[in-house]
């Protein structure tokens, strides 16, 4: 099974509590609410980062690997714009798009070369100002596979049918120091 596969068939019967699901974007409301572009959901899933934007009022830009999950999100919220994005290949997005771009558990499924450069695509189509706000697997998230199953690179494993990269600070700060501080 490929990557989309899989994630479209994963999507198909996947269940969330949209509401509580969403709430760790509540310690960054000060940063969004200073937001004057729309904001890049980046790997958005079936949408509820999105959905809870949407709902403080942001304009959201939803984007996803699976037309599954957009098609759920898109009857969910018909209001919200929804594109399917490779964020392995350039993004489709102008330079200097987004003030806030959200990536929530979305940029850790990556060999090294490929996650750099999907942060110098991110730190692209940010504006000067902008700010990237991203939620990571930790080394000690063990209950999600951190050191577990056959590794490919450095904190990279293929664990439960698919590679995974789990982050400690000098991996964060080996990645994320592109964009700016961290």
């Amino acid at each position: 099974m490929n990557f989309q596969d899989f994630w479209n068939t994963s999507y198909e019967s996947y269940k969330v509590d949209k509401d509580e699901y969403s709430q760790w974007l509540n310690s960054y409301i000060d940063v969004i609410e200073q937001c004057t572009t729309d904001i890049l959901d980046l790997g958005c899933g079936v949408g509820c980062d999105s959905m809870w934007l949407s709902r403080k009022g942001f304009n959201v830009v939803a984007c996803d690997f699976s037309q599954v999950a957009l098609d759920r999100l898109k009857k969910e919220s018909p209001n919200i714009q929804t594109q399917l994005v490779d964020i392995t290949k350039k993004l489709p997005f102008k330079d200097c798009s987004f003030d806030i771009i959200i990536a929530d558990l979305s940029l850790h499924y990556f060999d090294e070369q490929t996650t750099h450069n999907i942060i110098k695509e991110i730190k692209r189509v940010l504006t000067e100002k902008g700010v990237l706000i991203a939620r990571v697997n930790s080394m000690m998230d063990f209950n999600h596979g951190a050191g577990q199953g056959e590794k490919v690179e450095e904190n990279y494993y293929f664990v439960r049918g698919y590679n995974k990269r789990f982050f400690n600070k000098e991996e964060i700060d080996k990645y994320f120091l592109h964009i700016g501080k961290v």
